[in-house]
């Protein structure tokens, strides 16, 4: 199989490098400073966690040309910077299918407009992390002696096909653990529903996870936001509340809530995967935001707590 990773930033560069190592005919796509660089050094990697270091000189190229070929482009492109991407995969007809992994509030329509429906599946990575000096600094589990966290993946209408399955074992065989749901919009919707009052509650503290941790109202704020989220969607017919950790907010008390979230926060993990993206992507954050603004405004939930910690966004 021929991979391209369309986006050579943390996430990219850390598959991208899990990919080849395991065998797979890999391919970054990168540009400007980052392209030079990595033509030059290859893929630097840290696991922030371990200590595991990781050095592979993967294929890389600039641009995805209108004759290129490839089983399956990755992309892990931040949300804002989506539309060109979309329409150069649109003008490349030899690119058989494409696996978006990354933020998504609003469903399919943007990449349905512009790419067949049966050559487009969904997902999320398990990993977090950022970049410095062009090293990739990243966890991918919780622990040092955890289990990595799983990719998520799905098909826009649920079912399992030969291709879902087949990315799933291509995963699989770099150590990568997957998760298969029949629902990848709803689950990327939840997703984003956590994701933008612990992005607020960073930004409130400066991206310094470790005081929001120790902030009493910021973290009631967040777990109410959470609820907040959750009841939005469920008023838009999304009920499955999903990737599974975010029914704590509504199984727990609000006391036990917090005291999840405090110590999650207060964590090496937080410290990597949340703080150090949410420091260079604040403007994806603020896309992501407002499209959830655009979600809640058509029910009747009332988001008091979102928009506090919403206000710290901007």
């Amino acid at each position: 199989m021929r991979i391209l990773f369309f986006g050579a930033g943390p996430l990219g560069s850390v598959y991208a490098h899990l990919l080849h190592e395991a065998g797979g005919d890999v391919t970054v796509l990168a540009r400007g400073e980052r392209y030079d660089w990595l033509k030059e050094n290859g893929l630097v990697i840290v696991n922030e966690l371990t200590g595991e270091k990781g050095l592979s000189h993967v294929s890389v190229v600039n641009q995805l040309k209108p004759d290129d070929e490839y089983d399956l482009v990755i992309v892990l492109i931040r949300r804002n910077k989506l539309a060109p991407v979309l329409d150069n995969l649109a003008a490349t007809p030899g690119v058989k299918n494409v696996l978006f992994m990354g933020n998504n509030t609003l469903g399919f329509d943007e990449y349905l407009k512009r790419l067949p429906a049966d050559k487009v599946l969904f997902g999320f990575p398990g990993a977090g992390g950022g970049i410095r000096e062009q090293v990739v600094h990243y966890v991918d589990r919780e622990k040092p002696n955890g289990k990595r966290r799983a990719v998520t993946l799905g098909e826009i209408d649920g079912r399992k096909r030969k291709r879902t399955l087949e990315v799933k074992v291509l995963f699989e065989s770099a150590g990568v653990p997957v998760d298969l749901t029949t629902d990848i919009d709803g689950w990327l919707k939840y997703h984003v529903a956590l994701v933008i009052p612990l992005v607020g509650a960073l930004y409130k503290h400066d991206c310094d996870n470790y005081q929001a941790a120790k902030d009493k109202g910021t973290l009631r704020a967040l777990v109410r936001a959470a609820k907040e989220g959750g009841r939005v969607l469920k008023a838009l017919g999304f009920s499955k509340r999903q990737p599974f950790e975010f029914n704590l907010f509504y199984w727990l008390p609000e006391g036990m809530s917090r005291m999840a979230v405090k110590k999650l926060l207060d964590s090496k993990f937080a410290e990597v995967a949340f703080a150090m993206h949410a420091k260079t992507a604040r403007d994806e954050m603020d896309v992501l935001a407002r499209e959830f603004e655009a979600l809640a405004e058509q029910t009747s939930v009332n988001t008091p707590n979102i928009e506090t910690l919403r206000n710290f966004i901007t």
